[in-house]
């Protein structure tokens, strides 16, 4: 039996939603690698309602969700104001998250995710999507991989100076 996926925009009522699934896919990420109080503080910090809710109010931010049978399953944030290294004359725009529980893993959620991303990315003209990703991840870059991105560059990533990890900088090409 196929799963229904259903992916929409976020919007600020949609805070909670986007606030529980950003603590838990967090933590199922990096919970067994890393300090659990530095983990802790950043996901109190970065996945506050709060935070979310000014994330949300952002007009340089869009984020979308996708529902599994109806199940919130995963959500992607998408932003325009920040150029990565070495990207900083074309027309670029970050995926920042895209974050998938992992009970949902494996059914095409993620896929149908990063295709709205692209989507979205081709119809605002940008010349190519960013992120950046933990070195250490082999999941998530083998996943970005399969769907067309190349790594390009290193860089650091710091839970607010309290520990850092090394990351790689990959890119998609939207137009050729």
């Amino acid at each position: 039996m196929k799963s229904n996926i259903f992916i929409r925009q976020a919007a600020p009522e949609d805070r909670d939603i986007i606030v529980d699934l950003g603590r838990k896919t967090f933590v199922e990420t990096y919970a067994e690698v890393t300090n659990n109080g530095v983990i802790e503080s950043y996901v109190e910090k970065r996945f506050s309602p709060d935070a979310i809710a000014a994330e949300l109010n952002n007009s340089q931010a869009t984020f979308y969700i996708a529902f599994l049978d109806g199940k919130p399953a995963a959500f992607t944030k998408l932003r325009s104001d920040r150029k990565a290294k070495r990207l900083e004359q074309q027309h670029t725009i970050e995926l920042e998250r895209i974050y998938v529980l992992k009970e949902y893993q494996g059914v095409k959620v993620g896929k149908d995710m990063m295709d709205k991303c692209k989507e979205m990315a081709a119809m605002g003209k940008y010349d190519l999507i960013w992120l950046q990703v933990w070195q250490e991840n082999t999941k998530a870059i083998q996943f970005y991989q399969k769907a067309g991105f190349v790594i390009y560059e290193t860089a650091v990533f710091n839970y607010f100076n309290e520990m850092t990890q090394d990351d790689f900088l990959m890119r998609f090409n939207l137009y050729y």
